[in-house]
């Protein structure tokens, strides 16, 4: 493995790891939940305020620029002054802001109160992994970090029951409320019982002091491959982020009612926790790098089959189920990769600057959904151009995989997971 990896210094059954385990899964699934809620509400808001699908397109994008921005801030900070504190800025940022939400009254005010509250939920995820993932024993860092990262689609998934109920209630303001009044709650118990990284405690003051991530991600050891992992990450986080928005709206668009439409994220999302537990397992014992490119071929074959098979069938409940499997669980697959090839001085950075640059796919994804719509393409035709560049992460994958052979070959230091 490119860097030095160190050994762990929690085991699996201690109560520390279990504790950091389960508050993690906790603030992932409300960044699950406040990232999917925007999805959910956009039917109903756009009957409300008289608006057509295509409006939304950059109110998506607004929050998924913020997601980049959190990624790119916080992961350095983290690496800086530790994972904990920034976890529980995280909470503060999103919470406040998607409490925020319920008060605009515009689309420009939704799109700047998405972006503020999508800084916090940026924040959080890359942290939560590699905090998670420097607790867990060595051969089970990425299922470890993947049974955390379960409780970001396990919060959508939720989000997505609850939604018609919830709505029906309190009006769509209620789903927004929820997701500031919980995350807010999180904040003292996270500051009270989380641990810090142990890893993290035991770095040399001098690699904080002489710490310049950006120029270190491309330093002699990661000048391949970390441009080709973040081109890996742009396009899964396109084709997923495309999913997360687009889904219930096309289906809504096509008939379908609240309830109906809502079910797209539940399947969706659901798909995805069973693939974050069973990509995981096999990055940890076969390596991503043999792993991923049949992953990501999965993916791209289930979002073609979305555009292709009948709406009310058990072949669309399938397809999406496994699209949902196919591209979370290679982002997961993607996100072990990323936290160790990196050594631990540079791991949140590094995981979170190729975050940050899938935020790029994640905001195009969103807004090429609103053009291909206005261009007057048909649903299938949308699904046929995301499927074929949900297939480009295998390829680079192949291509790092040629990288890693050819260093072995050499004697050079290798390319693990």
């Amino acid at each position: 493995m490119v860097g030095v990896v160190e050994t762990t210094v929690q085991n699996a059954g201690s109560p520390a790891f279990w504790r950091v385990l389960v508050l993690c899964v906790i603030v992932a699934m409300l960044d699950g939940y406040d990232t999917q809620v925007i999805a959910l509400v956009a039917p109903v808001l756009g009957a409300a305020w008289n608006l057509d699908k295509i409006a939304f397109g950059p109110v998506f994008a607004a929050g998924l620029v913020g997601l980049m921005v959190g990624s790119i801030t916080f992961g350095g900070l983290a690496d800086r002054y530790g994972r904990k504190p920034v976890i529980c800025a995280a909470c503060l940022v999103f919470g406040l802001f998607a409490l925020l939400t319920p008060l605009a009254t515009t689309l420009a005010q939704l799109a700047g109160l998405r972006f503020l509250t999508g800084i916090g939920l940026g924040a959080a995820i890359p942290n939560l992994m590699t905090l998670t993932a420097e607790h867990a024993p060595g051969n089970r860092r990425a299922f470890a970090a993947g049974a955390m990262f379960c409780g970001f689609p396990l919060g959508a998934l939720i989000g997505g029951l609850a939604a018609p109920s919830l709505i029906e209630g309190g009006g769509w303001q209620a789903l927004f409320v929820w997701g500031g009044v919980l995350p807010l709650a999180m904040i003292v118990p996270l500051f009270l019982l989380l641990v810090e990284s142990p890893q993290w405690q035991k770095r040399k003051d001098g690699e904080v002091r002489q710490l310049m991530p950006l120029r270190n991600l491309f330093g002699p050891e990661f000048a391949a491959i970390t441009p080709l992992l973040w081109l890996a990450f742009i396009a899964n986080m396109l084709a997923m982020y495309f999913l997360i928005n687009w889904l219930p709206i096309l289906f809504a668009t096509g008939g379908a009612n609240l309830a109906q439409s809502s079910m797209t994220s539940v399947l969706l999302n659901l798909g995805g926790i069973v693939g974050c537990l069973a990509v995981t397992p096999l990055v940890d014992r076969f390596g991503a790098i043999k792993v991923m490119p049949l992953v990501f071929i999965l993916s791209a074959t289930a979002i073609l089959a979305i555009g292709l098979v009948p709406a009310a069938s058990n072949a669309m409940i399938s397809a999406i189920l496994l699209a949902g499997l196919g591209t979370m669980g290679a982002q997961m697959g993607s996100n072990a990769f990323a936290m160790f090839v990196y050594p631990t001085a540079l791991r949140a950075s590094g995981l979170g600057w190729a975050l940050s640059m899938g935020r790029i796919g994640s905001v195009i994804g969103p807004l090429l959904g609103g053009a291909l719509l206005a261009w007057n393409r048909q649903p299938s035709q949308l699904f046929l151009v995301i499927g074929c560049i949900a297939l480009l992460p295998a390829l680079v994958f192949l291509v790092i995989g040629q990288i890693a052979a050819r260093r072995q070959q050499h004697g050079e230091v290798t390319i693990g997971t």
